[in-house]
């Protein structure tokens, strides 16, 4: 049983689910929570690594386990101090798997993207190509596979094939040989709004058509959602990307980076579950191209799309947990 009090040591959270769900349960809880966030103190009947790394995320100072593992003693220490956590017996390890897996990792939000994973708290599908051919580039034969909340990274020469090989998995170009799933369905099969797909943006090529911005961002969520709720979305995702300045504006008198952002904030609103980008920091100034980064970042270890991009980008590339294909 997890309990977690607050800095008067007042109970403020309890939960009897099993493995680490009720860590992600106070997650979940913390998110309505209107009281201080700075200091919890936490009680469980087992502390491992992992639930050490998910605690921490959350603010908690001080940690008693039950049954403790010398790797949770170890990761808290070097982090919070010798004094975070104690404990009534301590081993050298929980038996279980989780505890093996992050053994050797030291990257939290790494760790913390892997637990996600493992509880399947991730918004994406998996993605299937089997044995894809098209008539242009070098999209030859072409397989892969990525679980839920993946992220893939494809390279390659100008005319490889990588923007083509978007526009298949969004379901914009059809004439090719092979097989692509999603979530185990053919595209034709998929709801309207599972993929979200952001071309590359090309100063001068963009369609400078009438809207507002959140005519653009609302876009992405059905038509017959109640206003209220639709106004709560497309808030919501403007102010993820730093947007909220650019609410009543013509998305036709934005610059690059502005329309790239407010492209991403369509697709944070409708929840995408499968991110097809391509290119998305190119003809960015140096300001909006980080503030792409950091949501790329943020995505990949919060709600956790399938995200599948392209990019020369040399800090995309630079990323750390990214599959990689090299169309050559």
């Amino acid at each position: 049983m997890l309990k977690i009090y607050d800095k008067e040591d007042k109970l403020i959270f309890s939960s009897e689910s099993k493995w680490l769900y009720p860590i992600f349960e106070f997650e979940n809880f913390l998110s309505d929570y209107a009281g201080d966030k700075s200091y919890f103190r936490a009680h469980d009947s087992a502390i491992g690594k992992a639930a050490a790394v998910l605690l921490i995320r959350l603010g908690v100072k001080k940690i008693h386990g039950d049954l403790t593992s010398k790797l949770a003693v170890n990761y808290l220490s070097g982090i919070l101090g010798a004094d975070a956590i104690t404990w009534t017996e301590l081993v050298e390890r929980l038996m279980c798997q989780t505890e093996s897996q992050l053994e050797n990792l030291t990257d939290t939000e790494e760790m913390y993207y892997l637990l996600r994973q493992r509880a399947k708290l991730v918004l994406g599908l998996p993605v299937k190509v089997q044995g894809l051919n098209y008539k242009y580039g070098k999209i030859k034969n072409l397989s892969f596979e990525l679980r839920s909340g993946g992220r893939l990274m494809v390279l390659g020469d100008n005319g490889s094939g990588k923007t083509s090989l978007l526009r298949m998995l969004a379901g914009i170009e059809k004439d090719y040989e092979g097989e692509i799933l999603i979530g185990d369905k053919k595209l034709s099969d998929l709801e309207k709004y599972t993929i979200g797909y952001i071309p590359q943006f090309i100063e001068g090529n963009e369609d400078n058509f009438d809207l507002s911005v959140e005519e653009v961002v609302g876009l992405g969520l059905p038509p017959f959602t109640p206003a209220k709720e639709r106004k709560e979305l497309i808030d919501k995702a403007l102010c993820r990307t730093g947007s909220c300045n650019l609410k009543g504006k013509s998305f036709s008198v934005l610059s690059g980076g502005e329309k790239q952002k407010i492209s991403l904030s369509r697709c944070l609103a409708q929840k995408a579950k499968v991110l097809l980008l391509d290119e998305p920091t190119a003809s960015l100034d140096s300001e909006n191209r980080e503030m792409v980064i950091e949501i790329l970042k943020s995505l990949s270890i919060s709600e956790i799309p399938t995200i599948i991009m392209v990019s020369h980008d040399k800090e995309l590339k630079s990323l750390r947990g990214w599959e990689i294909i090299n169309l050559e």
